[in-house]
Order: C-alpha cells, then sequence, then structure tokens
C-alpha cells in the first residue's frame, strides 16, 4: 500500500524498507542497500517518489534564507520566511532572481516553512565574539544549521546567544517540545462568507479550539478536525527531524501500534503491523 506523506518508517529497530533508501551519516543499521547507507526514508515522503536520490535534501532550509529582492525594479509583493521573528513577512521583489525564499502567498509561504521549530529569541541571534581581544570558547546556537555549535568570544559585550558549555546551550535552545509556526498564528476566519466548522490552535491555552472558517484566505492554522489540530501542534506530539526540523507523529493505515525510534539523527516511526 502506499503511505502517508510526512512519515518516517522503520519496520523494527535497526531495520528498514526494502526500498525508499537514503544515505546518512551516523549508527549502522540492517536491511540497508549498502554497506554506506545507514538510514532510510519511506516512499513518497513529502511527495517524492522512492527510491530517494542519495543527494536529495529537504526543502524547509530555504526558508532559512535572508530574503532577496533581487536585481530588476518591479515592486511585485511576495512573502518571506522571516527566521529571526520565526513568521512570514511581506516584502517587496523586483521580479528577476533572488531565491527560494520568495512566496507569493502568506498562506503558502506558511505551509511551506511550518516544520521549522521556533526557538528562544536569543537563540535567533548572531554569533557575536564582542570588541575585547580575549580567547573563551564558548557555544552558540547556529539558527541556520539549528546546532549548537563553538566560537571564540572576546570576553566583553557581545550578545546573550553566548553559553559556557554546548550542554548549557542546548537546554536552553533545544529543551522543549514546541510547536510548528504555523501552531502560533492567530486564528484568521479568512475572507469569505461561508460558515465551516474548522480547528486552530490557541497558543496562549495550548489547546485546540473550534472556530468558524469563511471558506478562503486565512492562514495555515486551520484544520478540518480537532484530531489533525492536535497531532500537529499539541505539545508532545511533535518531534525532531534532522537537527531541530520537526514533524508530526502519523498513523501508519490502521494499525494504532506505533511507537517512535530514534536512529541517529532521524526519527522514523515503527509501525508493527504486516505491511
Amino acid at each position: 500500500s502506499r503511505f502517508s506523506p510526512v512519515t518516517l518508517l522503520a519496520l523494527a529497530p535497526g531495520s528498514c524498507l526494502s526500498s525508499g533508501l537514503a544515505p546518512a551519516a551516523k549508527l549502522p543499521m540492517r536491511g540497508l542497500s549498502s554497506p554506506s547507507a545507514v538510514s532510510c526514508l519511506v516512499n513518497f515522503f513529502q511527495g517524492i517518489p522512492s527510491p530517494l536520490a542519495a543527494t536529495w535534501k529537504l526543502p524547509w532550509p530555504v526558508c532559512l534564507l535572508s530574503p532577496e529582492e533581487g536585481p530588476c525594479r518591479a515592486l511585485i509583493p511576495r512573502w518571506h520566511y522571516d527566521r529571526y521573528t520565526q513568521t512570514c513577512q511581506e516584502f517587496t521583489y523586483g521580479g528577476c532572481e533572488g531565491n527560494a525564499n520568495n512566496f507569493r502567498s502568506l498562506e503558502s509561504c506558511e505551509k511551506s516553512c511550518w516544520m521549522i521549530r521556533k526557538v528562544p529569541k536569543i537563540c535567533r541571534l548572531e554569533a557575536d565574539p564582542g570588541p575585547c581581544r580575549g580567547y573563551l570558547k564558548r557555544y552558540f546556537f547556529n539558527l541556520t544549521s539549528m546546532k549548537c555549535e563553538k566560537f571564540i568570544y572576546g570576553g566583553c559585550y557581545g550578545n546573550d546567544n553566548n553559553f559556557q558549555d554546548e550542554d548549557s546551550c542546548v537546554d536552553y535552545c533545544l529543551s522543549e517540545k514546541t510547536g510548528p509556526s504555523l501552531c502560533y498564528s492567530p486564528k484568521d476566519e479568512g475572507l469569505c462568507s461561508s460558515s465551516v466548522t474548522r480547528y486552530y490552535y490557541n497558543s496562549k491555552s495550548q489547546s485546540c479550539e473550534e472556530f468558524s472558517y469563511t471558506g478562503c484566505g486565512g492562514n495555515a492554522n486551520n484544520f478540518v478536525t480537532k484530531k489533525d489540530c492536535h497531532s500537529i501542534c499539541k505539545k508532545g506530539k511533535i518531534f525532531m527531524l534532522l537537527n531541530g526540523y520537526i514533524l508530526p507523529l502519523i498513523s501508519m493505515g490502521r494499525s494504532k501500534d506505533v511507537s517512535r525510534v530514534y536512529m541517529g539523527h532521524y526519527l522514523f516511526v515503527e509501525n508493527k503491523s504486516k505491511l
């Protein structure tokens, strides 16, 4: 059978499907197509048919690029994902070149970038060694790689994205299981005149609540069922993928016997039913 998109699968801890294989960098596992392949992805992950090419990359890093107007002089309203505010913002596009962090609508931006994990404000700052000339080994959170990395601190000034050791950095910037950015968008009823029951995640009450959707427009914090809302936004239902990108837990087929298996930098969903 076909598998649901945005789902990673392993039949058993340390094993993979016979197709849909992709290489990674750590943790040797059984059942792989070659000794160099050490991780696997399920068929049709994110709409990409298997077998996945070894060079295939997840699309979300484009959302971390700085917006580029390009060299042309048109004044085209577009949207980009702002890595510092962790929201989609409007900008003016010149009409040529630029980069892929360029979306025709707010909705398109939110749908493309919602999996980027939200982190505390100071973790979004660039590493700042300060003006002094000391040589202190410190750690900062790199918003591009979504990792805590070393840098040399001069000893004065700088900013708060400055941790004595890697554990302190990880504990502060990556410890909380927070939802994707779409879950922090406000309720938006849309622009039309219909009345459709939908659900949105209320970040203040930390719960999924019913609202009336008018049928068009609005934003990506809009779910057909309360269960869908919980599966994406509810704390404890969000899991990390590839050092900071996150993926909702989605059950496979009819089986309810689903458990989590961490393998290297990947998160696999283990389905114990026969496929």
